[in-house]
Parts: C-alpha cells; sequence; structure tokens
C-alpha cells in the first residue's frame, strides 16, 4: 500500500470512528478515577530557558541543566526539583489562563465529561481553586455516598502547590540544544500524598456494579516515607472494584522521582490490577532484555501479571491482550483520536476530529498479530508535529481507550483493519518468560 493510500485508509476510518464515539459516549457506563488531581501551570520552556540560565544558585543551575537533557534527547516526564525559589520563579511567567486542572484521573475525568460521558471523580482537595478548574458535569462523592456534579460541590480546604508544565516545541531553538520532538516536562517542587477521599470510597462500595472501567492514577508524587500507606489505600480501592465486578481496572504508570518506588508499585498492583498503560520510554526502561516493542510489551505483561498492557507513543498504540482483539484495537484507536484532537485544540474537544495536517505513519507492528494466548494489537495514530499543546496527552489516551470498553457493545469501525498475522516467534515471543 503506497503512503498516499495508506494515510487516506486510516483518516477515513478515524473520521468514522469520531462520528460514532460522539453519538455513543454519553451512553458509557460511568467510569470509576482516582487518586491523583492537581494544579497545572503551562509555561513556554523556550521563553523560561534564557532567563533561568542566568540563575546562579545551584539549585537553579541543576533545574536547567535537567531541561535541557530532556529536550535536547526530545523527551518529557516528571521531576521533583529542590529548589525553594522556583516556584515564585516560574510563577512570573505563568498568567491565570495558564492554569488547568491536572492529574492523570483529573485530565481523563476532564476528557470523558467533553463528551457528555459519565465518570465519578476521587478528591479529597475541595478548595474553591480546584472545584473552578473542572468542568462542572464530572460527578464526585457526596456526603450521603452518592454522587454529585461538581457544580454542586461547596469549596473546602485550602489547596495544594501546583505542578508546572513546561512545553517546547520540535525545531525550536533553546540554549545550547534543539528539541527533536515535541513534548512537555513536568515539574514539581513539593511532596504530594494521594486523594484519600473516603465519600469516594463509600459510594465505589456501594456503586461500583455499575460500571465496567476504574482508571488508578500512580502514586509516583507520594515520598517514600508515605509510599506504603498509599499503595494499601490504593490496593484496598482495587480490591473494592474487582469485588463489584469491574472488569477493567486500569493503572496508568508514568515517571517516579524515587528509586524502587516504581517497582513496588508494580509489584504491590500489578497482580490486582488487570491493565496497565505506559508510554514507550517507559516501557524500554521498564523492559528486561532489548526486543522489539511487541516482545516487550509481552514480555512485561507477563512479568507483572496483568491481562493488558498499552503503550502510546508520539504517532503510534500498541496493546497487548488476553481480551477480544478487536475491541483493544478499537480501544486504542479511541485514545489516539482523543489526544490527536486534544493536541491540535491545546484541550479536550466535544467534536473530536482528525486535523488536516495530522500524519499517519506505518506503527512497529500490523493491526493484529497473536502470540500464544495473547493478542497483539497496533494502530498509526493521527500524528501532529507541532500541536498547540502537549500536556495532558497520555491522560487522554487512557480515558478514551477506557472510554471504548465502558460502552455496552464495541464500536464497530475497525472490522476490515485488523488482519490475523502470524506468530511473533521470529519476533521475540520468546521472550515472554514461561509459568
Amino acid at each position: 500500500m503506497s503512503d498516499l493510500a495508506y494515510d487516506r485508509t486510516w483518516r477515513r476510518a478515524y473520521r468514522a470512528l469520531a462520528e460514532v464515539l460522539v453519538e455513543r459516549a454519553p451512553s458509557a457506563r460511568p467510569l470509576l478515577t482516582g487518586f491523583a488531581v492537581c494544579v497545572d501551570k503551562r509555561i513556554d520552556l523556550h521563553v523560561v530557558a534564557p532567563p533561568l540560565a542566568e540563575i546562579r544558585e545551584t539549585g537553579a543551575r541543576h533545574f536547567f541543566a535537567e531541561l535541557m537533557a530532556r529536550a535536547g534527547a526530545g523527551r518529557g516526564g516528571e521531576i521533583l526539583v529542590d529548589w525553594p525559589g522556583g516556584p515564585a520563579f516560574l510563577d512570573t511567567f505563568a498568567g491565570p489562563r495558564d492554569a488547568a486542572i491536572g492529574g492523570t484521573s483529573a485530565q481523563a475525568a476532564w476528557t470523558l465529561s467533553r463528551l457528555g460521558a459519565p465518570v465519578v471523580l476521587a478528591l479529597s482537595d475541595r478548595s474553591a481553586e480546584i472545584l473552578a478548574l473542572l468542568d462542572p458535569s464530572i460527578r464526585l462523592a457526596g456526603p450521603d455516598g452518592e454522587a454529585i456534579p461538581v457544580g454542586e460541590v461547596a469549596a473546602q480546604g485550602v489547596g495544594r502547590p501546583a505542578h508546572y508544565i513546561l512545553e517546547y516545541a520540535a525545531g525550536r531553538p533553546l540554549p545550547g540544544v534543539t528539541p527533536p520532538r515535541s513534548t512537555r516536562v513536568i515539574v514539581r517542587f513539593a511532596d504530594e500524598d494521594i486523594e484519600r477521599d473516603s465519600a469516594f470510597r463509600a459510594f465505589s462500595r456501594r456503586h461500583s456494579a455499575g460500571a465496567r472501567t476504574a482508571l488508578l492514577s500512580s502514586p509516583n508524587t507520594v515520598p517514600p516515607g508515605q509510599f506504603e500507606g498509599a499503595l494499601d489505600e490504593l490496593a484496598e480501592a482495587v480490591g473494592e472494584w474487582r469485588a463489584a465486578g469491574v472488569g477493567l481496572v486500569h493503572l496508568e504508570l508514568g515517571e517516579y522521582p524515587w528509586p524502587g518506588t516504581r517497582d513496588a508499585t508494580l509489584a504491590r498492583l500489578g497482580g490486582i490490577v488487570t491493565s496497565i498503560g505506559l508510554n514507550l520510554n517507559e516501557l524500554r526502561s521498564l523492559a528486561a532484555a532489548p526486543g522489539t516493542t511487541e516482545a516487550q510489551a509481552l514480555a512485561l505483561a507477563e512479568q507483572v501479571g496483568v491481562t493488558r498492557l498499552v503503550v502510546h507513543a508520539d504517532d503510534w498504540a500498541l496493546a497487548v491482550t488476553q481480551g477480544d482483539a478487536q475491541i483493544e484495537l478499537e480501544a486504542i484507536a479511541t485514545g489516539c483520536l482523543l489526544a490527536s484532537a486534544r493536541a491540535a485544540a491545546g484541550a479536550p474537544v466535544a467534536e473530536p476530529h482528525i486535523p488536516e495536517e495530522a500524519v499517519f505513519s506505518p506503527p512497529p507492528a500490523p493491526p493484529l498479530t497473536r502470540c500464544g494466548g495473547w493478542s497483539v494489537v497496533c494502530c498509526p495514530a493521527p500524528h501532529l508535529t507541532h500541536p498547540a499543546s502537549t500536556v495532558g496527552l497520555g491522560d487522554t489516551f487512557a480515558a478514551g481507550f477506557l472510554l471504548a470498553h465502558s460502552l455496552a457493545s464495541p464500536l464497530g469501525v475497525f472490522a476490515g483493519m485488523a488482519k490475523a498475522g502470524t506468530s511473533l516467534a521470529d519476533a521475540g515471543c520468546a521472550l515472554i518468560p514461561s509459568k
């Protein structure tokens, strides 16, 4: 298939998906999601970098060096910075319009609420600042154990320190480096606990049977001294969801600043969640051996003990699953659609579409291949070299992926796209450890 024919084929499929999704999203079962919410302040790294380079404080110099190293490698991720003057410095570059809701669970809730899909969010920090940034149709658990719209919740509390989202653009020079891709670095200056929302937990115990899916944010902001307690809380919540019949409990991984905490998370939660999501850099850092993306994903899924593992990259997505491959292909395509639409608009949208400037490139694997009891599905994403924003794209992808699994029946758009391939043995299927 020529490049033009390939582009036309996938563009047509994605346009059909967008039409069906807008119609069916409001009929989805509610997504339960927790336990990470924050205020994001979006800042242009190209504006910040020159004055930051002039500051001689040790913390500022280390901060600048880390940012330039990541930008030069085209790497995003999340970092915890030890520089007391950092927040005051960055606040001078962030205006009121640069603030938005952040955190994996809140970003996913925002994405789904724009589509009219039901979602219930865990939130203990109900400060006026946080509530003002949330979509008013997102539901929170009330004191009586029932869910109510954010717009009806009374503000309380004083909030917590913001996250700073430093974005940079491909090909646009920074001091000493030119980024090869557009992305962002999430910057924190303080430790954070998870959202310990007892009302949400009570709601979950009463109403989880009405949900098909649940999304768990990684506890990667929690410091070592509080980490075991946070894992206990998350494990209890997952156990309640699973006991109530929630079939898909998804952990979105993220980057961990403290040694050992990522592995501890996987060891504790890997055996009880059913699904894990991560980006390509995170997969590579976890891979036990060299190999193809699909072989590494399969090996990690087996090692951690999940029945589904999803990898998202700039211009493609891949999932390994023991479930229905057709639904899985539609799910990762739905995630790609919503992430691309957000990248073009700069925020979640109510009516996703394929941007004209988006490019479809062949991904690292065919739409469907088999490996023993596993299926590997893969699709190109509508990729933008110069997006309006890169904030929240992975979380938006996760929201779309879970939305497709929250529907009563398949979307039915990609039936002709998945054609069974051959075994992955030659591509490294043998890397999967035997049990």
